[in-house]
């Protein structure tokens, strides 16, 4: 069976979430598939998508990004206004990392689904797949002053504390299941139609 193309944009602030879909992206290359990785940001900085963006040219698409401050990056947010009706139209799913869903008290994790829902909503997306992630606290990456905040919101739920390094939450092995979900979703013999560029 020849690979299926897959692509994978996502969002990243901090850089967990570029590190949860570079794995995704190794798990589909090691199963076989051709994945290409795209930095949703950099659309915005004008760098031009692999040959155009073409539907014909990708058999299944990945998205990813993270939760701040109760919403999606704005990049991934408007590649997918842009993209909807192709992405409605072809394989597609959807990981969300956050912190909320790292949390043992189950109304915060129901606020990363929120954050999942409340996208597709303004988006008009359905994903056949979607997944909230758990990220990190990347403390040596924050500004002092989100530093101190997320701080003293850690020692209120029990969270680590130390602001000498970064500590992660991510289950690498829901990352893995997550892949290999999307990979299985994907039809054998995938073929696809243009998509219009953004």
């Amino acid at each position: 069976m020849p690979s299926r193309r897959i692509l994978i944009v996502y969002g990243s602030t901090y850089g967990q979430t570029a590190k949860v879909a570079r794995f995704v992206a190794d798990e589909l290359t090691a199963a076989g598939e051709a994945v290409t990785l795209v930095n949703a940001a950099d659309l915005r900085r004008g760098v031009e998508l692999p040959r155009g963006l073409a539907r014909r040219d990708f058999d299944g698409v990945v998205v990813g990004a993270s939760v701040l401050y109760n919403r999606h990056q704005r990049s991934v947010r408007r590649f997918v206004r842009a993209y909807r009706d192709v992405l409605n139209a072809v394989p597609s799913a959807f990981f969300s990392v956050s912190g909320s869903a790292a949390n043992r008290d189950e109304a915060k994790v129901a606020e990363a689904r929120r954050a999942v829902a409340e996208l597709l909503r303004q988006t008009g997306w359905r994903p056949a797949l979607t997944e909230t992630v758990a990220g990190a606290m990347a403390y040596t990456k924050y500004n002092p002053f989100l530093r101190w905040t997320l701080k003293r919101m850690a020692a209120k739920e029990g969270a680590p504390t130390d602001t000498s390094r970064d500590h992660e939450f991510t289950d690498w092995e829901q990352v893995r299941r997550f892949a290999r979900a999307f990979a299985q979703a994907l039809p054998s013999d995938a073929v696809v139609a243009p998509l219009a560029g953004v």
